[in-house]
C-alpha cells in the first residue's frame, strides 16, 4: 500500500479539515480506491501530494498579500456569486435569489457581507446576519419557518438602543483546498465587524442560528452555541437544529464571546474616563 494514503494520512498531508477532505472526494477531486477484503478506502499518494503542493503554493501567495481579501458590502455581481456558492451546499428551494437579497438590504443595508479576493474579484465566502422582527425570530428559533420564508420587511437595521438579538441567515465559504482558510478569515472578519458595531454603540445581546448541514452543526458547536431545538426529517435524513450564543455570558468558553466581552469592558472603561474628564473640565 506504499502508493496510497489512508483518509487520516491524506487529511494530515493536506492540512485540511475532515469535512473539506470528503467534499473533495465527493467532487471527484480526490479519487477513492476500494481494495478487495479491505473495509477502509485508500487514496492515491500522487494525487494527494499534488494537491498538498498546490495548497502550499496558494497559502504562500495569500501570505504575501493578506490584504487582498476584503470584507465588504456586496454589489449585485457579488450576490450572484454568493448564491452560486450556496447552491453547492443547499437545496434550491431554500436559496434566496440575488434580487430578494437586494430587497433585504433596503431594510438593513448591512445585513450581508462578502469576503472577496480583490485580486481576482472572486467572492470566496459570505455571511448574512441581522436583527429580525421578534415574532419572526421566534418562528425561526422554534423551526416553524426557515430562512427562505423571511420577508425583506422582516429585517431590522442595527440600532444603538436597546441591545439587539440577531439571526445568522447564512455563513458559507467556497469549497475546496482553501475552504478552511476562507472560513477562518470570514469568521475573524465577522468578529471584527461585531466589534466595529460595538464601537458605534450597537450592542448585540444574543446571536441565533439554525444548522442544516454537518458543516453548520460543527461550526455552531465549535463556537459554543447552545442547542435550543431539533427537528429531523427521517425520510431524507435531513435536519434543522436551532442554536443560540449569549454574548453576555461571562462564563462562556467561546473565543468569540470572550473577545466581544473584553471589547465591551474596554469600551466601558474608555467611556467612564471620558465622562470623568468632561466632568473635571479637561475636555471642552
Amino acid at each position: 500500500m506504499q502508493n496510497y494514503y489512508t483518509a487520516r494520512e491524506a487529511i494530515k498531508k493536506l492540512g485540511i479539515s475532515r469535512s473539506t477532505f470528503y467534499d473533495l472526494v465527493k467532487a471527484d477531486e480526490i479519487p477513492k480506491v476500494n481494495m478487495p477484503l479491505r473495509k477502509r478506502a485508500f487514496y492515491p499518494k500522487q494525487r494527494i501530494d499534488e494537491l498538498a503542493e498546490e495548497r502550499a503554493r496558494m497559502l504562500g501567495e495569500v501570505a504575501q498579500a493578506p490584504e487582498r481579501f476584503v470584507f465588504v458590502l456586496p454589489q449585485r455581481d457579488d450576490l450572484e456569486q454568493l448564491v452560486d456558492i450556496e447552491r453547492m451546499f443547499f437545496h434550491e428551494s431554500i436559496l434566496v435569489p440575488p434580487e430578494e437579497q437586494q430587497k433585504q438590504l433596503t431594510y438593513n443595508p448591512e445585513a450581508i457581507h462578502v469576503l472577496k479576493d480583490s485580486k481576482t474579484n472572486t467572492v470566496v465566502g459570505g455571511v448574512s446576519i441581522s436583527p429580525i422582527k421578534p415574532e419572526v425570530l421566534e418562528k425561526l428559533i422554534s423551526l416553524e419557518i426557515d430562512e427562505a420564508q423571511i420577508k425583506p420587511e422582516d429585517y431590522l437595521p442595527y440600532t444603538t438602543d436597546p441591545p439587539l438579538d440577531c439571526y445568522i441567515i447564512d455563513f458559507v465559504v467556497r469549497p475546496g483546498l482553501m475552504a478552511t482558510y476562507y472560513g477562518s478569515k470570514l469568521m475573524q472578519a465577522t468578529l471584527d465587524y461585531f466589534i466595529e458595531l460595538l464601537n458605534r454603540g450597537v450592542v448585540i445581546r444574543r446571536i441565533y442560528a439554525a444548522a442544516v448541514t454537518k458543516f453548520g452543526e460543527r461550526l455552531t458547536k465549535g463556537l459554543h452555541f447552545k442547542l435550543l431545538q431539533s427537528d429531523w426529517t427521517r425520510e431524507h435524513e435531513e435536519f434543522r437544529h436551532s442554536y443560540v450564543l449569549d454574548l453576555e455570558n461571562t462564563t462562556s468558553n467561546s473565543r468569540l464571546v470572550k473577545q466581544y466581552l473584553k471589547q465591551r469592558r474596554n469600551l466601558a472603561i474608555r467611556m467612564r474616563r471620558r465622562r470623568r474628564a468632561e466632568a473635571s473640565g479637561i475636555l471642552q
